[in-house]
């Protein structure tokens, strides 16, 4: 097979796992047009509703205990509220995937997310995410002649129309480092937008996004939190101030939700009952007239006692029940594709009760494929509301309409690129399967256990598990291939502590979450953490210090700036007091400010200094100025700094056990007795071992098959408030797949050293083969697993996240990372 071949092979396969994805998650079908009620009916209701005035706060991330909880809430006037009846509250259930665009989708139509949303809620597309021609509470209002204004996360203006509001201020809702300004940029315009002007506007919808960034970045729990809450906490009071002076007849509602939880890392997009349980606050003077929730009349807020690791406080309601509520209150039809329920509690608010009960009974009725009319006379109101969330739960749960026949077609493609892989492994392998070598078989043993465990969410949850036992069974084979002695024996041990070191480091499943964890430890001692990071890049200095002088001059000059931006980093996100102070007095002997413009300008110089030396050192070797022999060694370190770069400060020493990890292993494939089966077959055993601690340390740097573990926080380097996917995406991948893209460049040495240079493409292609091939029998079950469990209780959950886990892969790992700088740096070797 040549390189033209193989390369087409690899397309192919690329191809058709995103056609799978495709078919496996189609868009959601939705109802057109707008729902219309009888004029008269309509100007009645409208005439009569109960409020005037809509405020729709969303704060970020607002996890049910930040409201609720004594141990953790800081929202003292909202207890205060609460306690007397003019705040209602309940904790909301949001649908998986917690993240942004899925959950506003929900929150103002009705309807429940698909798993696709999840995916364009990191792509930002303006089109397909358009819901000027889908039904929702705004759509309503605009309908009905209300004045919208819009203050906040610009994910709102992806969703709408911007002539649907009389004015905005968008803010970007990627930037997680921040903060501060991001919730500044909301709250200067209440004075003057709608306190000064509370005449000209009907709703108000406020996006707050500090809260969630905080989570990003510190977690639930941060030092950060408590302040967040209060800031939060004071905004909710003024805007209340208001109402109480300029709203007489109390027909202002103030509406405050999130739209989504977080985990106890502060990361969302699960389903773990930190991530759906969101709080949720209806607040009006009006409300104080009227009976509490029954949960809520039972307590004295905030809630005293063990944290709930349910998150259940006071009555749950789903989320998506917010927009029925809402459009009841405000005497609005039901927007056409919600299968949301009103909140029980408001019906004592509203003046036609049975009238809104009957209609959205009808609503629901019909979008569960019933045509007939229903007649009322024989059911009392709880018989309905039984009745009605009997349709919402089999609306809800209802299965996606899958493409089969596409999933078919890809299916079917990826088994014969998977069948094709296998026999070329083979054929390069060995004369016949019954005559494969050692490392070979390994491979294929490795693909099936792995590619097995894909049948059971357990297993997928906890992938980590596998690798670790597959690191520790291979972790013997030295003591049975080497004559043991002490030098053997010394290595081997050095090589257990560096592998258990790393297994120490993160939590790295989805289940079990531990405290004592190196990272966790690191965080809580700032200068052993800082020793630690300088002692990881002093030695990146060293290891370029017996090669050539130009190399040791601009890796020290990269270290430098990497060790500055790291440091400075720090600094500006509100971690001054962790970084050692004689650090900050080497920003300050340079004479170096970090604040957020500095740090762009100082990570943009960083990564043009860095392409400048990758791409000078790759054409001075290929004009022959420079020695090629140092080649390999020279561009490893240089990725290296910028894999430090990318990955977060309590991570960083990871490496250091990296560097020393593969200086053992490079011992013993160097050892490797001539005579031995495993000898000639490096090449395999090389890109195996490379295979096994990429996954391994991929999710022990703290990466899971959930999506609500991926590294934002590293994705914005040198960015500045133009949002670019491109730019973000290429930095977020490096950031997430760091210690794998370090270990994929292992068998470099070990492959391209020591042989000839027109056997180097075929000798790139047997490397190759490995991981292919384990992607594709990998793949192969993991895609028959999706399409039997297509109806599994965790198909969204668990299956699905995994299947764009496997796209990333391969996409990242396996074609562009596994084939840009490897064949740059062929070509230059050859």
């Amino acid at each position: 097979m040549n390189l033209k071949q193989f390369t087409c092979l690899s397309c192919v396969q690329l191809f058709a796992i995103l056609v799978f994805i495709f078919a496996f998650f189609p868009r959601k079908i939705v109802l057109p047009g707008i729902s219309h009620r009888d004029p008269d009916e309509d100007r009645d209701l409208q005439h009569n509703r109960p409020f005037q005035k809509l405020v729709f706060v969303i704060i970020d991330a607002l996890r049910s205990d930040f409201l609720f909880d004594a141990q953790i809430s800081h929202f003292d006037n909202v207890h205060q509220w609460l306690n007397t009846g003019e705040a209602w509250g309940y904790t909301s259930f949001a649908n998986p995937p917690t993240v942004t665009l899925p959950r506003l989708k929900s929150i103002t139509t009705g309807s429940t997310p698909s798993f696709i949303d999840l995916l364009l809620n990191v792509a930002q597309d303006v089109d397909s995410n358009d819901l000027s021609e889908h039904d929702s509470w705004l759509q309503q209002f605009i309908q009905h002649n209300n004045t919208i204004r819009f203050m906040g996360d610009d994910t709102w203006l992806k969703l709408f129309p911007h002539e649907w509001f009389d004015f905005t201020d968008p803010t970007h809702s990627f930037f997680v480092s921040d903060f501060t300004q991001v919730d500044n940029n909301v709250t200067r315009n209440l004075p003057g937008k709608l306190f000064q002007e509370w005449t000209q506007w009907d709703v108000a919808i406020l996006h707050y996004l500090g809260l969630d960034h905080i989570g990003h970045k510190d977690g639930p729990h941060s030092k950060f939190m408590a302040t967040k809450h209060q800031e939060m906490d004071r905004i909710l009071k003024s805007i209340y101030d208001q109402v109480l002076e300029h709203d007489i007849d109390d027909d202002t509602l103030i509406c405050v939700l999130g739209d989504h939880g977080m985990n106890e890392l502060g990361n969302h997009g699960g389903s773990s009952a930190g991530e759906t349980s969101a709080g949720l606050l209806f607040l009006s003077p009006k409300l104080s007239q009227f009976a509490k929730p029954g949960s809520q009349a039972k307590y004295t807020l905030p809630i005293n006692g063990t944290l709930d690791r349910d998150f259940q406080y006071l009555d749950t309601v789903q989320q998506i029940d917010i927009v029925p509520t809402i459009s009841a209150l405000f005497g609005l039809p039901i927007p056409m594709n919600s299968v949301g329920i009103i909140i029980p509690d408001f019906l004592q608010l509203l003046p036609e009760k049975l009238l809104s009960i009957k209609e959205n009974f009808m609503h629901l009725w019909k979008l569960s494929d019933h045509h007939d009319d229903v007649t009322f006379v024989d059911f009392s109101i709880e018989d309905i509301y039984k009745k009605m969330y009997d349709i919402q739960e089999t609306l809800t749960k209802s299965a996606t309409n899958y493409n089969y026949p596409l999933l078919g077609l890809a299916f079917v493609s990826f088994l014969i690129i998977t069948i094709i892989a296998i026999y070329q492994f083979q054929r390069y392998s060995g004369p016949s399967f019954c005559q494969l070598q050692i490392s070979s078989l390994s491979v294929l043993l490795v693909s099936a256990i792995l590619g097995v465990s894909t049948f059971a969410s357990s297993f997928i949850e906890e992938e980590h598990q596998l690798w670790w036992w597959i690191v520790t069974a291979s972790s013997a084979v030295p003591l049975f291939v080497f004559q043991l002695d002490a030098s053997v024996i010394s290595r081997w041990f050095i090589m257990l502590v560096c592998v258990r070191l790393i297994k120490f480091w993160n939590n790295s499943g989805q289940k079990f979450i531990y405290s004592n964890v190196m990272s966790n430890l690191l965080n809580q001692n700032p200068f052993w953490k800082w020793s630690l990071n300088s002692l990881t890049l002093l030695a990146l200095i060293m290891a370029s210090a017996r090669s050539q002088l130009l190399h040791f001059i601009v890796t020290t000059i990269l270290v430098a700036l990497c060790f500055a931006y790291k440091i400075s980093w720090e600094i500006v996100n509100g971690n001054q007091a962790e970084v050692p102070p004689f650090m900050q007095d080497l920003l300050i002997k340079i004479d170096f400010v970090p604040t957020e413009s500095s740090l762009i300008i100082l990570a943009r110089v960083f990564f043009q200094a860095w392409a400048i030396v990758v791409i000078s050192r790759l054409l001075l070797t290929k004009l022959k100025i420079l020695d090629k022999r140092y080649l390999i060694k020279d561009v490893k370190l240089y990725i290296t700094i910028l894999l430090v770069l990318q990955t977060s400060s309590q991570n960083i020493g990871q490496f250091l056990i990296f560097q020393i990890l593969q200086s053992q292993i490079y011992y013993f494939f160097q050892r490797l007795p001539t005579s031995s089966s495993l000898s000639s077959s490096k090449i395999y055993l090389s890109n195996l071992v490379s295979l096994i601690l990429q996954n391994f340390t991929f999710f022990q740097f703290g990466g899971t098959n959930s999506i609500s573990t991926i590294d934002l926080g590293n994705a914005y380097h040198g960015v500045s408030s133009d949002y670019n996917i491109y730019v973000v995406g290429t930095l977020m991948s490096v950031a997430n797949f760091a210690p794998a893209i370090y270990w994929s460049m292992l068998p470099w040495s070990i492959n391209y050293n020591s042989i000839p240079p027109h056997t180097k493409i075929q000798t790139f292609i047997r490397s190759k083969l490995t991981a292919f091939t384990y992607h594709c029998i990998f793949g192969a079950c993991l895609m028959m697993a999706c399409i039997f469990l297509r109806f599994h209780l965790f198909i969204w959950s668990v299956f699905s996240p995994k299947l764009c886990y496997f796209f990333g892969w391969n996409f990242v790992m396996g074609f562009l990372n596994g084939w840009l700088p490897e064949l740059a740096v062929l070509f230059i070797l050859d």
